[in-house]
């Protein structure tokens, strides 16, 4: 946040570890949210708000261990034969690159949001997993267990960016909520809304399912800052508000 912009401030940018993130006027501050993303280095990083050449504000980040947890899994073949297909992964990630790229100049959401779908939290944000014995790689959203057909809403309020069947994602809902900021429900039994559609908090937006790279029912829902997938919890915490 910068909280005493000076007069006639017209735009601003926050500089972040090689990037440049756009801030938004909100009342008599400008904001600007960032993801961090889950490989960074622990340390203090430094962070400037600028406009143009002007210097506005500048500190430090100190970035902390995430005490990530490590676990093994084992998948049938059926389920790991889809990554097998590199051309469909590429072109899924490619797609979902694309979508999260984007900028709504404006905050469609306000105070915290709720948690999409019932059901016990399986799988939790960051938690490095190897499949059949291969490297570890992090999850990137939180696994909310529950019954196929389980009715799974709007974490927040938004647009809908994109609402189709996907490669490993399975049929997927994506809310641009402004600002850079989006939440993905995925592994969807069945879709409920269409792109393009304006969706309050709460909305129903699908059904829970099994489609796509999975072992079994359940949402997998994500939170993306500036196309960094980040715990979609710390929203439902507190207000991420200017």
């Amino acid at each position: 946040r910068l909280l005493y912009p000076p007069g006639g401030l017209t735009e601003a940018t926050v500089e972040f570890d090689g990037a440049s993130y756009p801030m938004l006027p909100s009342a008599d501050r400008w904001f600007a949210v960032i993801g961090l993303d889950i490989y960074i280095g622990v340390g203090d990083y430094p962070i400037t708000v600028k406009s143009g050449d002007a210097v506005l504000a500048a500190g430090t980040l100190t970035v902390s261990d995430g005490g990530f947890q490590y676990e093994s899994i084992e998948l049938p073949p059926s389920s790991i034969d889809l990554l097998s297909d590199q051309n469909a992964v590429a072109n899924e990630r490619a797609m979902l690159t694309q979508v999260f790229s984007g900028f709504t100049p404006e905050r469609y959401w306000a105070g915290a949001w709720i948690l999409p779908a019932p059901g016990p939290i399986t799988n939790g944000f960051g938690l490095m997993r190897s499949i059949n014995g291969g490297p570890y790689s992090p999850h990137t959203g939180t696994d909310i267990a529950n019954e196929k057909g389980t009715p799974v809403a709007a974490a927040a309020s938004g647009v809908v960016a994109l609402a189709r069947p996907m490669y490993l994602y399975g049929n997927v809902v994506i809310i641009d909520h402004g600002a850079g900021v989006f939440s993905g429900y995925n592994h969807l039994d069945s879709i409920a809304v269409t792109e393009g559609r304006a969706v309050t908090i709460g909305d129903l937006v699908g059904f829970m399912g099994e489609t796509g790279f999975v072992s079994g029912p359940h949402l997998h829902w994500e939170a993306i800052i500036g196309g960094v997938r980040t715990d979609p919890l710390l929203f439902t915490q507190q207000p991420v508000d200017p």
